[in-house]
Parts: structure tokens; sequence; C-alpha cells
């Protein structure tokens, strides 16, 4: 595959372009993303869907100046797809062959199952949900699939989307029409969907996976309203249940109230349809959460290529984003095993020794490792700074697999593991980290296993015992040079008093 692959997605409301760079096998990430919203669809579901001539013009002035883009970063293929308007349309060989002519790109009109399909292996290998519903909201489509364990179960294409509702109903002010239409469509078009889900155990508490410019759109709106600390949207997740009547609301707006709300300009024509068929599928699936996913068919064309002999998923454990960071800034792949490896042992240390007074998950060992893996990525911007870099990096950069909670909590242990206790959390931060003692007793652990990462072997023990109901930890570390013994010594230990917990480090 190449190095640098550009991939176009031709939609009914705008055309978009995404380049990816490959840093290894499987490690890669974006590199550059262009939109242009040329409405191609415009005036076609009032013209038995031909494709009209201004509206294939602005499209092809897009693609154009996509086709320069894309040279000048030198890549090496250039995949294009077209989905639901010119599929719908009688002359889409009209607009094909003058592409091809004027811009000597090929595009491929694909179907609505494979649309749909693209939007799922791009959520299937990209988010940190293993299972769940895609909602791929196109302007002239609307695609479902079911994702069981990662695995692709079920997919449909309902000829349902923002700009065909809109030019159908919205701009005749038919709203409560639209939504009984909408709901009807819904009812029997996505009825395999829908039984999956029942049969499968998914629909105890469904994730849906949330693609398209409408669903973006509302996200943004929601974290603006909620003063929300993180701007970015991949992984994002709302309570389903919470929404629909915030959704309801939009979607019997005016444009003036819409704009009051703080809703893109961009999107004011289109965002009222688009959430009409969100609410009718959240409410029609019973969903408990809505995941915003920043990935979909361009994505998807991407892996489906990348991943052509692997069944389009990346292998079990594999993340993207975590590999294309050590690709690019990592200098010493073994000082992150070496990290992992003892944070890892004392980790297990502490789950066998304080499971009776402290909840420590197993799922928190991944974030050890994520961490260690990337602890060094911070170095070659500044040594002496390096735990803020690669906290920064990561915060920003691990776009791919992960909730947004577990992104900032990789990266304040990065930052803290420096050998000093987590800083006083701000507030509006708090429901994006775990618990004080969980933060400080993964610090910790991060910080030894920095402290020890020349070290081939260490053996920690513990021993405990209980005075005046306070439970005294006496953490062992043995097998040490002079210096790092030094070294061990600085790293300050947990704070747990108010967990009846003393914790104290000897070092042999």
């Amino acid at each position: 595959m190449a190095k640098v692959t550009t991939v176009i997605d031709i939609g009914s409301n705008s055309a978009r372009m995404a380049i990816f760079q490959k840093t290894s096998r499987y490690g890669f990430h974006l590199i550059h993303e262009l939109k242009s919203k040329v409405r191609i669809s415009e005036g076609s579901y009032e013209h038995d869907s031909y494709l009209q001539p201004q509206a294939m013009k602005r499209a092809l002035i897009a693609l154009k100046n996509f086709k320069q883009v894309s040279q000048s970063f030198k890549s090496r293929k250039l995949i294009c797809i077209a989905t639901s308007a010119i599929r719908d349309a009688p002359n889409n060989m009209e607009f094909i062959r003058e592409v091809k002519k004027e811009c000597s790109i090929d595009i491929k009109i694909i179907n609505g199952t494979k649309e749909a399909f693209f939007g799922a292996i791009a959520c299937a290998n990209l988010i940190h949900k293993a299972s769940g519903i895609t909602i791929d909201i196109g302007g002239g489509s609307t695609e479902l699939a079911c994702i069981n364990n990662r695995n692709i179960k079920d997919m449909v294409s309902l000829n349902l989307g923002s700009i065909r509702l809109k030019e159908l109903f919205f701009d005749h002010n038919k709203i409560e029409e639209a939504y009984r239409y909408t709901k009807e469509y819904v009812r029997t078009g996505s009825k395999s969907i829908i039984d999956f889900c029942h049969k499968s155990g998914l629909n105890d508490e469904l994730n849906v996976f949330g693609i398209g410019g409408s669903i973006r759109a509302y996200a943004k709106y929601k974290m603006s309203k909620l003063s929300y600390p993180l701007n970015f949207l991949h992984g994002y997740e709302l309570n389903a249940k919470d929404i629909i009547q915030d959704i309801n609301k939009i979607v019997h707006a005016n444009t003036q109230e819409l704009l009051d709300m703080g809703i893109e300009n961009s999107r004011i024509d289109s965002i009222r349809p688009g959430l009409l068929i969100l609410q009718v599928i959240l409410e029609e699936l019973q969903a408990h959460k809505l995941i915003i996913s920043g990935v979909g068919v361009r994505e998807g064309v991407f892996l489906n290529d990348m991943l052509r002999n692997q069944n389009g998923i990346l292998p079990v454990g594999f993340n993207p984003s975590v590999r294309s960071l050590q690709d690019i800034f990592l200098i010493n792949v073994n000082d992150s095993r070496s990290i992992y490896n003892h944070a890892k042992k004392l980790f297990i240390l502490f789950q066998k020794h304080l499971s009776q007074r402290l909840d420590l998950k197993f799922e928190y060992l991944y974030y050890l490792k994520v961490a260690s893996e990337l602890y060094n990525i911070g170095a070659n911007f500044n040594f002496y700074q390096a735990h803020k870099h690669s906290s920064y990096i990561a915060l920003n950069c691990l776009n791919y697999g992960f909730s947004h909670q577990q992104r900032y909590t990789i990266a304040t242990l990065l930052e803290t593991s420096h050998k000093k206790r987590p800083k006083q959390i701000s507030q509006s931060y708090i429901n994006l980290l775990p618990s004080d003692y969980v933060l400080q007793v993964l610090s910790f652990t991060l910080a030894i296993g920095v402290t020890l990462a020349k070290q081939k072997e260490a053996i920690f023990n513990i021993q405990t015992d209980i005075m005046d109901s306070t439970l005294i930890i006496k953490l062992y570390i043995e097998s040490c040079s002079l210096p790092t013994q030094q070294a061990l010594l600085d790293i300050m230990p947990p704070r747990l008093e108010s967990y009846d917990i003393k914790m104290e480090i000897l070092i042999n």
C-alpha cells in the first residue's frame, strides 16, 4: 500500500478529502483534510434525481482543487467514491466522464450497503467500544450497521437523508409530516438491525456510533453549552435518553433560534432534518449512549484498502495512534517495554494487597501500558520537560480507539510521571479522571517504572501491618544500582490517609 493515500468522498451535501500517511505496517495518521460544500444533490430530489448543471460544475471545480492538493502531498494512491446523490442520478455517467476528462480522477459509485460497510469498518477499528450500531446520516441516505465485538454483522441503507428531507418536507414547513414519514421508514427499513439488537443482547445498553455532519454539529453545540473542557469530538459520549428532547427542540427551531443556540452557520439548513433522523433512530433502537464518531466512510475506505489481507480488522490489542506516535517520536522502544514490565508487576501487587480498601480495576493496567509506551515521545522536544510534551502529544494525538476519559487520564499520568503527585484537578476535568486515590496509585506506579527503566530486573515485595485500623504498606524494592536507589527515594508515595492507608518505600 502507498505510504500516502488520498480518499475522496462525494456526498450529497459535501465533497470531502482525507489524506492518510502510513508510519509502519498498521500505524497511520491523518495529515490533511479538505471539505467543499458542493451540494451536488441540490435540486435533484425535485427533478427525478437528475444532477443539475450548476451542482455538477461546483463539484468539478472542487475535485480539481482536491487533486492539486493531493499531488502536493506526493500521494501515490487516490481513491474516489460517490454515494447517494450520484448513485441515484440517471445522468451520473455524464458527470463521471467529465471528472475523468478534466481531473483524471476515476469515480467509483458505491451502493448503500457498501457505504454502510465502510462506516462500520471505521468504527469497528477506531472507536473505543467493541459493539454498537453505526448511524451515518448523509444528505441523501442514512446507513446503519451492527458491530458485535468488532465484527460487522448486518448493514442497511435507507433512502433517508438530511437534504432529501429538507427539500421534500422542511422547505415546505411540514415537520410533523417529516417525523411520521421518517418513523415509518426507519421502523420498516431497519427491522433487521432492530431484530439483531434484541437477539444478540446489544440493546441491553446499546451504544450508537454517530457519523455525519449533522451529528458532529450537534455534538459541538452540546459541548459548548456544557462548557466541556476538551475540544475534540471523536469518542465524545452522550446519554441518548437525555438528549432526545434537546434534539427535538432543535428540529423545531427557526433559523434565528438556531443561530442563537450557537449552531454552525454552515449547518443551519441541514441540521434540523439530520437530527430528526437521529431522534427517530435513537427512539426506535432505545439506545443507551450516543458516541460521536469522528471517523466514517473515508477512514473505512482507507482501512479496507490497508487491511485487505486481514479481513478488515486491525490485530487484537493494536492501536494505530499509539504506534504512529512511537514510529514518529520514539527512539528507544526497549525503555517503554521495561517501564511497563516494572509498572505491571507493581500494579498487580497493589491489586492484591489493597483490593479490600481500594477498587483498583484491571482496566487501569491498560492506562499504564499506553502511558509506558508513550513516556519518551516528548524527549525529542526537550529532555528536561519531556513529561509535559509527552502529555500534550498524547492528549491531542491519541485520536483513535480511546474514550475522552482514557485520553485525559493517560495524558495526566504522563505529566505526573516525573516523580511528583498529581496536581489539584480543576472541577471541570473531574469527570474525565478516575478517583483521586486511583490517580495517585497509577501515577506512583508509572513513576517507579520510569525510574527503573534501565534496570533489567527489579524485585518488589510488600509487607502489610494494621495499626489502629490503618493499613501500613511497606514497599521493598531490591536489585537497584546506587543512582537508581536515590532516584526512587525521591518519588513521593500516594497520600492515602483518608482511606486509612499509609505507604512507605524501602530500598535495598
